[in-house]
């Protein structure tokens, strides 16, 4: 059973409610919807779910980590120092993670799927092992979702710029 659909105006609500940090439980609690309904909103809306799941002190550590892979200058958008994006180096929740001078291709990152569902078929894996290489596993469906949302960034991008600069020279044209 499908619950009320959600008007434009909570759709808004949520997008600052997620801006401004607050958690799932608190979300739901002030827009009065349930936990699940909330979260699915978050994904169908492509807000930043991990961001929301996170507590406000690792919030803008992680939002630099997600900032790095989605677009070059959203670092600036989460309230962060593009020198701590440019050191190379970011820690998330105590974890030090180096940053990729290029990220890799979605068949670099399928690869690493394929080996990961390979590997869970061993039957002497541990809790443990079948629970980091689920991780591994959903990590590189996010990357995927991520890295096809960057692209097609970079590319509308692209357009605005080459469209800007035909602009440009007809009106120089126009001007002469």
């Amino acid at each position: 059973m499908r619950g009320k659909p959600w008007l434009v105006e909570e759709e808004r609500q949520l997008r600052a409610l997620v801006q401004e940090g607050k958690s799932f439980v608190e979300i739901s609690k002030i827009m009065g919807k349930t936990r699940l309904s909330v979260k699915g909103k978050i994904f169908n809306l492509g807000l930043n779910s991990l961001i929301v799941a996170t507590g406000p002190e690792v919030q803008q550590r992680v939002a630099t980590t997600i900032a790095t892979t989605t677009s070059p200058d959203a670092s600036a958008s989460v309230g962060m120092l593009a020198s701590e994006v440019g050191s190379g180096r970011v820690v998330v929740s105590g974890v030090e993670l180096k940053l990729p001078e290029k990220l890799p291709s979605i068949e670099d990152k399928l690869k690493v799927f394929d080996a990961a569902t390979v590997a869970l078929e061993r039957p002497d894996l541990s809790k443990t092992d079948v629970a980091r290489l689920r991780a591994i596993i959903l990590g590189v469906k996010t990357y995927q979702e991520l890295f096809a949302k960057y692209v097609d960034y970079r590319g509308l991008e692209e357009e605005v710029l080459e469209l800007r600069k035909e602009l440009a020279n007809e009106r120089a044209k126009q001007t002469k």
